[in-house]
């Protein structure tokens, strides 16, 4: 894992830096008081009216530019009010920023454009979905003479106003604006000048981060330059991520590091040098040899033929592990392989709940019967609906049907509109039991509900923001070369990786609940972004993807100990004072051969999933099983020690 100290500017930027600051200062700053302006061209304030001099910008005075939904004491908020006094990034309303909502294309140019003070060309309809009536289509038409567009958005395809811009198409965005910037200052009519900055990075700065490599070679040059310049630093720190999209509290901090660059406004260059990007400090990652060799021994203890491992320190993912086989004695395991994780597969549907949620699709306490298209629920509790949150906590009172009984739609709803459910009430903890059944009826009445497959409805709302690969088929999944095959503890194959390819979804979302149980397919790894997502309350890398309520509602245990002393949440598991820690949030798994587990700590922050397979089933005295529980064990003891 590589770490860096925070970005530098080099000598050509702090050149451009130096010319800047006299040329620019007094188009960027602007006198007096100020409110939020609108998102729109038409909302700014007028630059020309700035006078010669003026007094230094202080902090009081751009906190004058207040939202009612931006947290004061957010590091990011003054980031966001000195963007919208300065008329660069408004709001949505009157007093609404919406921090947490996706930049969009159309947005980053237009405040790109404001900040150049410059006045709109006439467009010339370069891109089809862009028209001259569009409130953007001024700073597009700048934005393209300006050459800040220059192959981040080929003109031969659709400029997609409402698309959500990448952190690499606006680190390019940003570093072209400053050279053209700079260019402008020094009154140069060369056609070289705006390249001279992104020339002055070595391409090879981004070897310093994890995912460098995975930068298109186009925009390598755009995407040094704006990480040298430090224009990123409050989202990167020793990986750029370079698709997951920005929100637009993370364009307000970079648009005031450009400020900062630009200008030399102190109180700009003040808020730019306190941005620092979320860094774990990783005992693990220091001590990868011994934890490795932790992992190969315990594996070896319990006859595993393949383990994966990732684990997380302050919400991030710091290191993988893997040992022995995908395919015995043919392909090594990686913690990239894609495993099926069998009932850890009910904490991604216990996600996809809490996205309908949000979205305000369901209703957790609702009768499913809303979601199915006719009554149903227990004759006996006329008042207690068999809901989503009685499912989620297998307190439903569906009886616990066994694996041979059909999960198809028409059985299911047989079943359904029968009387045939527990004599308990439902929702009431004293109606435990732990029902994969019921977790094929949630999933499907989630599918009804969202007239979508849950791959789906993960994947355009987590999955594909986090850069994902899972599926609940494992044929579904995209790396197929990838998947695993399972072995039993007797050597035996449990399911092979070929017959796994050839698992697909059912012909219309809701026509099956067969999979939702167990049938989760994914790495370790990608099971740890996951993970990271519930321990940063519905966040993933400063996005908010799950409102933090529904996290809490997830973590929300009865408070009544069940009989094997572990507590039932949404659908997580629970135990205190469990491997050295006060309280653990987890789920356990095991079908076919796997035995598997993930757990973290919400204090602490950090966490672990082990996938096995072919190993022992025997389980320690937390009723987790071993193979596990005693990686799980060391690595909470050693993320405990002191740096």
């Amino acid at each position: 894992m590589h770490r860096r100290e925070p970005a530098k500017l080099n000598f050509a930027l702090s050149v451009c830096l130096l010319v800047l600051t006299a040329a620019c200062i007094a188009a960027c700053m602007a006198p007096g008081e100020r409110t939020a302006v609108p998102d729109r061209l038409s909302g700014t304030v007028p630059l020309e009216d700035a006078p010669a001099e003026t007094p230094p910008l202080r902090l009081e005075d751009i906190r004058r530019a207040a939202f009612a939904d931006v947290d004061g004491g957010a590091p990011w908020a003054d980031c966001v009010r000195y963007t919208a006094y300065q008329g660069i990034l408004g709001g949505t309303g009157a007093d609404v920023f919406r921090p947490e909502d996706l930049a969009t294309r159309s947005m980053v140019t237009a405040a790109l454009f404001r900040m150049s003070g410059e006045g709109a060309p006439e467009y010339d309809g370069t891109y089809q979905d862009v028209k001259a009536e569009d409130w953007f289509a001024g700073a597009v038409a700048w934005a393209l003479e300006a050459g800040v567009l220059d192959g981040v958005f080929p003109e031969e395809e659709a400029f997609a106003p409402q698309r959500p811009v990448t952190r690499m198409e606006l680190a390019v965005m940003l570093a072209r604006h400053a050279e053209y910037m700079a260019a402008k200052a020094e009154d140069s009519q060369s056609a070289e000048a705006p390249r001279r900055m992104m020339a002055a990075v070595s391409p090879s700065l981004l070897d310093g981060y994890r995912d460098g490599g995975t930068v298109p070679e186009p925009l390598v040059p755009g995407v040094s330059a704006a990480l040298e310049a430090g224009l990123l630093n409050g989202m990167v720190s020793d990986a750029i991520y370079p698709d997951l999209p920005v929100n637009r509290w993370q364009l307000a901090q970079t648009l005031t590091a450009l400020a900062a660059l630009e200008t030399g406004e102190p109180l700009a260059a003040e808020l730019a040098g306190n941005l620092r990007a979320k860094t774990a400090d990783s005992a693990v990652a220091a001590s990868h040899g011994a934890m490795q060799a932790k992992v190969n021994e315990i594996a070896a203890r319990y006859g595993a033929v393949g383990l994966q491992v990732a684990v997380l320190e302050d919400g991030v993912v710091v290191d993988s592990f893997a040992c022995g086989w995908a395919e015995k004695n043919t392909v090594p395991m990686t913690a990239d392989h894609k495993m099926r994780v069998a009932s850890l597969s009910k904490v991604s549907v216990g996600m996809a709940a809490m996205v309908l949620r949000d979205r305000g699709v369901v209703d957790l306490d609702d009768s499913i019967g809303r979601y199915w298209g006719f009554a149903t629920g227990n004759r006996h509790y006329p008042d207690a609906p068999v809901s989503i949150r009685s499912l989620l906590s297998h307190t439903s009172s569906i009886p616990l049907y066994g694996d041979d009984v059909s999960r198809n739609r028409s059985a299911v709803e047989s079943k359904l509109r029968s009387s045939q459910y527990g004599s308990l009430r439902p929702g009431s903890v004293w109606s435990w039991g732990y029902n994969n059944y019921g977790f094929a009826v949630l999933g499907m009445t989630l599918e009804l509900a969202g007239d979508d497959f849950l791959d789906n409805i993960l994947r355009q709302n987590l999955w594909s923001v986090m850069d994902i690969d899972a599926a609940f088929e494992g044929g579904e999944i995209q790396a197929v070369d990838k998947l695993v095959t399972i072995y039993r503890r007797d050597g035996s194959v449990g399911r092979s990786a070929e017959s796994q390819r050839n698992y697909r979804r059912p012909a219309a979302p809701g026509s099956s609940g067969a999979s939702f149980a167990g049938g989760l397919t994914i790495s370790a790894n990608d099971l740890g972004k996951l993970l990271g997502l519930l321990i940063n309350d519905g966040t993933y890398q400063g996005l908010r993807l799950l409102s933090e309520e529904s996290v809490e509602l997830m973590e929300t245990r009865f408070e009544q100990v069940l009989s094997d002393g572990t507590y039932q949440a949404l659908p997580l598991r629970s135990q205190d004072h469990i491997y050295g820690r006060d309280r653990l949030y987890y789920h356990t798994g095991s079908a076919y051969g796997v035995y598997n587990f993930m757990s973290y700590d919400p204090a602490a922050g950090d966490g672990i999933v082990v996938l096995s397979s072919g190993a022992s089933g025997a389980k320690d005295e937390n009723g987790i099983y071993a193979v596990c529980g005693d990686i799980a064990r060391y690595f909470y003891e050693l993320a405990a020690e002191p740096l």
